[in-house]
């Protein structure tokens, strides 16, 4: 468990990833904004591929990230 907590910790400001948006379930890409503290991010939903760009920035937990959004290589 404890290296699970330690990789989770790779992310950075600028970084795209994959949460569950709570209002409705889907999986959304969030750019982060912040970083708060060592588990909690500021996110923002104005990201290439995401269905509600209009939602506001909200506070996410390390643990609320499902994974970092792969990028398509252009080769």
């Amino acid at each position: 468990m404890k290296f699970i907590l330690e990789f989770k910790s790779f992310y950075n400001e600028g970084d795209v990833v994959l949460v569950e948006y709570w209002y409705n379930d889907m999986i959304t890409p969030v750019k982060i904004v912040e970083k708060l503290s060592k588990v909690s991010y500021k996110v923002s939903h104005d990201v290439e591929g995401s269905k509600i760009r209009n939602a506001p920035d909200e506070i996410i937990k390390s643990s609320d990230i499902i994974d970092k959004v792969k990028t398509k290589n252009p080769s």
